[in-house]
């Protein structure tokens, strides 16, 4: 306890504006949060090389803006590389590093390599290391690639993932694989998911490949996003029966409740059998597949909800000494919260402690880990600087802000998007330009500040998109990769629309985002009190006139 309540009274210096000093850099403890202000100190043109240097041996996580940034500044990254240096094929026979040698022999190498050359190294390695010998043997034979990688089936994954898209496409890989092999890779999961990825992401490409997917079993050695993947293929190739063992193997393999939610679901698309509905009403998490099965089968909203307005009102008098706006006292917060995963009903405790306006976001954040995310909390702050904004307006930035950061006003992405909207530095940059207003980034971590650039940047989404999927996928993905999704023919009419096409959307994180975007805007229309349909919702997104400025 006495660990909580120093944590809780002790309060950072923190400095907000352009002007960062190394000392500053050097107090602040290694996060993401200090990757950001390491990244402002090393924009600032005045900083030397060698403090330039100095600053970024402190960095968590090395990214492309701050290698820019101290180039910048004319610093050399220092790396401690691991990597073998390219060797001769005379150096590679003699190198006793297996290592150094694999990191040569790579697929692409090879298949350069000419019959003799090749050859040499196959008796050469033999009796040194089976599966090196057997990738050359793979690379160099013409006889059937299941053949000669029998025993070792990985090896051709590693070929398929490691090699360029002239090997991935050559007759020896992209070919119609046996039954009975194509079945063994997926003894490999993690690779075997990346394997179906590749295939899947190319419509024109992998004909032959595509077609040995068709031939696969459910296998509980299968990932679920190799499941579904594999299912939305057998749907999209009109074998809706061998979808259904998948789905039906997804929902025994789901570790977390969306997984197991989403699988219950298309087995009702594909069945038309209710009882998977009925199943769904069980379910604890709040999500687009049992909200739609209770407008479907007409029953009450989920009950689970932890609101302002139907929880509890907001009387705490006590306010701990935690700045909401500085992210340093956050991430002081969240390794609290980690000490209590184990203890929930202390979680719970340790969340009262933030039960006033001030520290919303963080009352409501450790409060539904402290119910094991059995309860799920949708606030409404800053409700008075909202009020100009229709309710749909208001609901879509609830949505976006709760999937966002939760309504932490000070979080920090890894490519530091920031605060409650989590914006993006260059965005805030073009938006602060167009309204012709000198801001600081850090001015960000100010949820009101946050709200107005986030709401200015909505009205220019809603120029273009109307439905509040579309306008999450802009948010998320950009409008570019929105407008380009459309133009490509998804969320036509058809089976399964609008549904197969937000299952199999290119990008998997806006995939995932939109869908928990458009609950959450269900959700938060019932808490403005003015309730949408879910069904309707859906049904607008095959019909232009009704969803996007767009298509015509």
């Amino acid at each position: 306890m006495f660990r909580i309540i120093f944590i809780l009274l002790f309060s950072t210096l923190f400095m907000f504006g352009r002007n960062i000093s190394l000392n500053e850099i050097n107090n602040y403890p290694k996060s993401i949060a200090k990757d950001f202000y390491i990244w402002q100190y090393l924009e600032q043109p005045w900083v030397s090389k060698e403090n330039a240097e100095t600053a970024f041996k402190q960095i968590l996580r090395t990214t492309s803006k701050l290698r820019k940034a101290l180039k910048r500044r004319g610093g050399v990254r220092q790396i401690k590389s691991r990597k073998c240096k390219i060797l001769s094929i005379s150096s590679i026979m003699k190198t006793k590093s297996i290592r150094c040698i694999k990191s040569n022999l790579t697929p692409k190498r090879i298949s350069l390599l000419d019959g003799v050359v090749l050859t040499k190294l196959i008796t050469h390695f033999k009796k040194i290391d089976k599966n090196l010998t057997l990738l050359l043997m793979a690379m160099y034979y013409s006889q059937n690639i299941e053949k000669t990688l029998y025993s070792n089936p990985e090896i051709y994954l590693d070929i398929f993932l490691k090699g360029d898209l002239k090997i991935r496409q050559s007759k020896k890989i992209n070919k119609i694989l046996s039954k009975h092999f194509i079945q063994k890779l997926v003894q490999y999961p993690k690779k075997f998911e990346k394997f179906v990825e590749n295939i899947i992401a190319y419509p024109k490409k992998f004909a032959p490949l595509k077609k040995a997917l068709l031939q696969l079993k459910p296998s509980k050695k299968m990932t679920n996003k190799n499941l579904f993947t594999l299912a939305f293929n057998f749907i999209k190739n009109k074998q809706d029966k061998k979808a259904i063992n998948f789905f039906k193997m997804a929902k025994i393999n789901g570790w977390y409740q969306i997984y197991k939610d989403m699988a219950t679901f298309w087995l009702y698309l594909t069945t038309k059998d209710k009882k998977y509905l009925s199943e769904l009403l069980n379910s604890w998490d709040i999500n687009i597949y049992t909200l739609y099965a209770r407008e479907e089968l007409k029953k009450d909203f989920p009950s689970n909800i932890l609101s302002q307005d139907t929880f509890y009102k907001f009387n705490s008098t006590f306010t701990p000494n935690i700045n909401p706006k500085n992210p340093f006292d956050w991430i002081k917060v969240k390794k609290e919260i980690r000490r209590f995963k184990k203890v929930p009903n202390q979680l719970i405790d340790f969340a009262n402690m933030f039960k006033n306006i001030k520290h919303i976001g963080i009352h409501f954040y450790i409060l539904e880990r402290g119910f094991k995310f059995k309860k799920q909390s949708f606030p409404t702050p800053y409700q008075k600087y909202l009020n100009k904004l229709s309710v749909y307006d208001k609901a879509q930035i609830y949505a976006l802000a709760r999937q966002e950061s939760k309504f932490i006003p000070s979080v920090i992405s890894t490519s530091y998007a920031l605060g409650m909207m989590q914006i993006m530095p260059f965005l805030v940059k073009d938006i602060a330009k167009r309204k012709n207003e000198k801001i600081e980034l850090e001015e960000m971590f100010n949820p009101i500040k946050n709200l107005e650039y986030a709401i200015f940047h909505l009205k220019d989404l809603k120029k273009q998109f109307i439905s509040p999927l579309f306008i999450a996928y802009a948010y998320n993905g950009g409008g570019g990769f929105t407008r380009r999704m459309l133009k490509s023919g998804m969320f036509s009419r058809g089976k399964y629309e609008p549904f197969l096409s937000m299952e199999t959307i290119s990008y998997s994180e806006t995939r995932k985002y939109g869908k928990k975007v458009l609950a959450n805007y269900v959700v938060y229309r019932k808490l403005l009190n003015k309730p949408v349909s879910l069904h309707s919702l859906l049904s607008d997104l095959t019909k232009p006139s009704k969803s996007d400025f767009i298509r015509k």
